[in-house]
């Protein structure tokens, strides 16, 4: 609902725009600058590896706990009741750890992805920012997302943005 709310508005001050003089318009494939601008692609790849990390040590706690598990299975007839409780508290100490690791993976790949990103998203908004006056444009907008049925192809300045990312 929010989206089609924003589209209207979008519209209706394209309109308007368009009634007061004549508008000079832009779009850019955002999905696109962030695949091919390189520092985008290191950035992704950075995270992407710290996200496999995190997984790769989620994955051995969990074995571990698997492994301590089995073999309390397996001794449990031969251990006190004081031992049972105490390989039981243990258990449910590993499993509480593990939880928590893994509902933090989420919370430090958000973080971790705003970290990287945000310098990268604020060098992207200069360029085209510097593009439009440059340019004229009176309003840009992002294909990707917004709901833009057609825009004619030389609307688009994303190869712009692209050139101007990669001399800096």
């Amino acid at each position: 609902m929010k989206r089609i709310v924003l589209t209207v508005l979008a519209l209706i001050f394209v309109a308007s725009l368009t009634t007061a003089k004549d508008t000079k318009i832009g779009i850019i494939i955002s999905q696109r600058i962030m695949e091919e601008y390189p520092e985008a692609q290191d950035a992704q790849k950075v995270l992407s590896d710290e996200i496999a990390e995190w997984q790769r040590q989620s994955q051995q706690m969990q074995d571990e706990i698997m492994e301590k598990e089995k073999e309390y299975m397996q001794m449990e007839l031969m251990l006190s009741e004081e031992k049972k409780m105490e390989k039981q508290a243990e258990l449910e100490r590993d499993y509480t750890e593990f939880r928590q690791f893994q509902s933090g993976i989420e919370q430090k790949a958000f973080q971790r992805n705003q970290e990287l990103f945000q310098p990268i998203n604020e060098k992207i908004q200069k360029v085209i920012d510097e593009i439009a006056v440059e340019m004229s444009f009176d309003l840009i907008l992002d294909a990707v997302g917004n709901n833009i049925a057609y825009a004619d192809p030389t609307l688009d300045i994303t190869d712009r943005v692209l050139d101007e990312l990669k001399r800096q």
